[in-house]
């Protein structure tokens, strides 16, 4: 997607309504898109960002519901085209206090 007006309104829509949670999960599945399953990814957000996991897959759901996110039926996770546009716009942006 270029730069549209479309791609501004996904990275500003990322950036101020998604929850720091959802955040984290779109930041993982970034780096991991297409490569494990969502209950593997749900560990590593565990260890990472100290997210239970029940608030995992609240927050994976969500990112379903609004389609940035497909996974299921034992198919690794992955962005769709609109949760990668603003999964790349959080890999520069301090949005997480790490414990």
């Amino acid at each position: 997607m270029s730069d549209s007006p479309l791609r501004e309104s996904l990275v500003l829509f990322g950036l101020f309504k998604l929850t720091s949670r959802q955040k984290a999960v779109l930041t993982l599945t970034l780096r991991f898109n297409g490569k494990i399953s969502a209950s593997s990814m749900a560990k590593i957000a565990r260890d990472e960002f100290k997210i239970p996991i029940s608030s995992f897959w609240f927050a994976l759901r969500d990112l379903r519901k609004l389609r940035l996110v497909e996974f299921g039926n034992g198919e690794p996770i992955r962005l769709t085209p609109a949760g990668e546009v603003i999964a790349e716009a959080l890999k520069g942006v301090s949005w997480w206090e790490r414990e």
